[in-house]
């Protein structure tokens, strides 16, 4: 009976670690129409948009339970990072990203767009054209990367760093970066808060480039087999149309 009892405690020990190495967890932030919140509740960290139902639909392929959590990017991409978490969305490629994420392909498309103050009559066509000028960002982000490599050239521009999106779109409303004041935004997102904060004093003086966006699995945490696994189920829900379906349903365009 004792060996019994011995038996089936190893039992239930492997099973528990068993279904541990196969949860995959991710974090994401606040990026709308990418990512965010599931509700309006301050309290409330669930993640929903189509970044969360491609995760959402890989882990099912693969059977596996993948929790998701909505956190502010810095805290997200630390622990992603440090592998203390097994993936990150959404990410762009770069060095940095691909020496921290085992990177899946580019899943979504969209544009960085140069944003001023209606009463402006800013014109973007170069970045030159930034020069003189306070230029807003979201960052430490992709945006801010893709953005500083924009500026090496450029002399005498400031370039600020805020802390998420919808802050940066509500200081660039009620004037707060100046006369000469300008922020660069995701286009998608840019829109995506300009309706959703009824925010009637800022528009589009040009684009800066156009950028997409992949998932991570940290290069700690997920060892090259499991995020090949990873990569599969995702590369035949591509296949079979599951993903630009998701993508379209939220009016984003497929990368590939």
């Amino acid at each position: 009976m004792a060996i019994r009892r011995i038996a089936l405690w190893m039992a239930l020990a492997l099973a528990v670690g068993d279904s541990h190495a196969e949860q995959l967890r991710f974090v994401t932030e606040d990026f709308p129409p990418f990512t965010y919140a599931a509700t309006h509740k301050t309290d409330d960290d669930r993640a929903a948009g189509p970044f969360v139902e491609i995760v959402e639909a890989v882990c099912a392929r693969m059977g596996i339970d993948c929790p998701i959590q909505l956190l502010p990017w810095r805290r997200a991409l630390a622990l992603a990072e440090a592998g203390e978490v097994d993936g990150i969305f959404t990410v762009i490629r770069s060095p940095e990203r691909e020496r921290a994420f085992h990177l899946t392909r580019m899943l979504a498309t969209s544009r960085y767009g140069v944003y001023a103050r209606g009463a402006s009559g800013f014109v973007f066509h170069r970045a030159q054209d930034l020069a003189g000028r306070t230029v807003a960002v979201y960052g430490p982000s992709g945006t801010s990367f893709v953005l500083s490599e924009h500026l090496a050239q450029v002399d005498d521009v400031q370039m600020i760093l805020e802390s998420d999106n919808r802050r940066l779109m509500r200081m660039l409303q009620a004037g707060r970066f100046g006369g000469q004041g300008v922020a660069v935004v995701n286009q998608d997102v840019a829109w995506h808060l300009i309706e959703q904060e009824r925010l009637v004093n800022i528009h589009e003086a040009g684009e800066l480039q156009s950028v997409s966006y992949a998932i991570g699995l940290s290069r700690v945490a997920v060892s090259e087999t499991r995020f090949q696994r990873f990569d599969d189920a995702l590369e035949a829900l591509i296949a079979d149309g599951s993903i630009a379906r998701i993508l379209r349903r939220h009016g984003l365009q497929p990368a590939f």
